[in-house]
């Protein structure tokens, strides 16, 4: 089937995944100009979880979590240069990490060595691991990359990353001073529930793949400059209609079962259709089994989300010299200091077991941190404190978890699914909504006889890389 003229689409859910369907579908080549595409977003601002809030002092946009995405995130990056947004991403090559004693390592990778020779000089230069332990986390880096696919992704069997470390020999003090940090802070959920298999894609696509792959894209302005202003206002220019402030309160079918409208309802207005013969599901899995139970099942009881917490501070004085640090065995886990020389956030993933905990009791804990690992922060005093918990930031990536992620087609005719907790061989990430977005474009114009390939490959490895990971 051909798409003619006057064939819609809608998106639902104005997230990166729908942003990035939007996006690969005007810019599919002049054979989609019969396609008209439409965003519906219930909340006031596009985005979804890469919102902002306005600071109550300085009444600027501050992000309620930092976001940040790596070199190896091609199809994220790719879309912020499509948008014209890159120039708002800072790129940081350094990482700093602050050991339990405050010791401060700068560590690079080699931008002239191959890879997976790239990354001695950052393990050399983490200086909180003694070089036992870095002859250990070589062994252990090396059995992960090795693993392939003795382990089958989401199988039930799949080990948990802790377990599988503690098996293999990695030492306690390895698994804490490395392992913890860097795979939790890059999937959001604690090394005893993440599945070996996530674990292993973080390490050989952001550490082993390629030298520019475990360099830093921080956002220099705010989510909703970037997403709700720049995204949206590029796809705006695209003719993408987006409508905010909007539910989808179901999804119509015509008499031969496909897709033939959305009904939508605005607060205090009542409820209209919107024709289409395509639709575009880009929302978390618990509203998409309300909107079409039928089609996610009961998977989407079983997935599980996990929690990530950011405790934004500001001080009477600057209090932190860095742009970003790892903050290793600590509660704190990553510190950022953007362009506000008095304020800093501190991000804590997999943060469930601060539930219930008091506010304050929280905060202090991460001055307390902050003031260990900063000198500056000792004679700073707090002026104000804001914790912002998302009880389900991310999708657990935990052992079976892969097997009820859904791919982008449905039984529907004209009904695709899209969302960083769909199957996009990524975790729940910024660069998994965009691929989702992407793949679930595709799989649409591909139904419609339009060439559907937007998705851009990831970054390239050579041949020793390709012998140790199998790839």
């Amino acid at each position: 089937m051909v798409a003619g003229p006057g064939h819609e689409v809608v998106i639902i859910g104005g997230g990166l995944a729908g942003l990035a369907a939007a996006a690969a579908i005007v810019s599919a080549g002049p054979r989609n100009a019969g396609i008209t595409v439409r965003i519906i977003e219930g909340r006031r601002r596009v985005g979804g979880r890469a919102a902002s809030f306005e600071d109550p002092a300085a009444g600027e946009l501050v992000d309620a979590c930092q976001h940040v995405a790596l070199g190896c995130c091609t199809n994220f990056l790719d879309l912020c240069r499509q948008a014209g947004i890159a120039g708002s991403l800072r790129r940081d090559r350094t990482l700093w990490f602050i050991g339990p004693d405050n010791a401060r390592a700068a560590c690079a990778a080699s931008r002239w060595l191959p890879a997976p020779f790239h990354l001695l000089p950052l393990l050399g230069g983490m200086g909180h691991l003694s070089a036992i332990d870095k002859l250990n986390l070589s062994v252990g880096i090396t059995r992960l990359a090795l693993l392939g696919t003795r382990h089958v992704r989401g199988a039930a069997e799949e080990p948990a990353t802790y377990a599988w470390l503690v098996g293999i020999g990695q030492r306690p003090r390895v698994i804490e001073l490395f392992w913890r940090p860097v795979i939790e802070s890059a999937v959001g959920e604690s090394l005893e529930l993440v599945a070996v298999s996530a674990a292993r894609k973080v390490l050989v696509d952001a550490f082993l793949a390629h030298p520019s792959a475990l360099e830093l894209h921080v956002p220099t302005a705010p989510l909703d400059e970037l997403f709700g202003d720049g995204i949206a206002g590029w796809l705006e220019g695209q003719r993408v209609v987006i409508e905010t402030g909007v539910q989808a309160a179901a999804i119509e079918r015509s008499d031969g079962g496909g897709v033939s409208g959305v009904i939508i309802q605005r607060p205090g207005e009542p409820a209209r259709k919107i024709a289409c013969g395509s639709c575009v599901l880009a929302v978390p899995w618990r509203q998409a089994a309300k909107l079409v139970p039928e089609v996610v099942g009961d998977g989407g009881g079983r997935l599980a989300g996990s929690p990530i917490t950011a405790v934004h501070l500001w001080f009477d004085r600057p209090v932190v010299d860095l742009p970003h640090a790892v903050l290793v065995g600590r509660l704190s886990q990553w510190v950022f200091c953007p362009n506000r020389d008095h304020y800093c956030q501190v991000v804590i993933s997999a943060s469930r077991s601060l539930e219930g905990t008091d506010r304050r009791v929280v905060v202090d804990r991460v001055v307390e941190e902050l003031r260990q690992a900063f000198p500056a922060a000792r004679g700073a005093s707090l002026v104000a404190s804001r914790m912002v918990t998302e009880p389900t930031a991310v999708l657990s990536v935990r052992p079976g978890a892969d097997a009820l992620r859904p791919g982008p087609t449905t039984a529907i005719e004209g009904l695709f699914l899209a969302g960083d907790w769909t199957a996009t061989g990524w975790p729940s990430t910024m660069e998994g909504a965009v691929r989702s977005g992407r793949i679930a474009a595709d799989a649409l114009l591909r139904s419609r006889g339009l060439p559907g390939n937007t998705l851009v490959a990831d970054l390239p490895k050579n041949l020793l890389v390709r012998l140790l990971a199998g790839s």
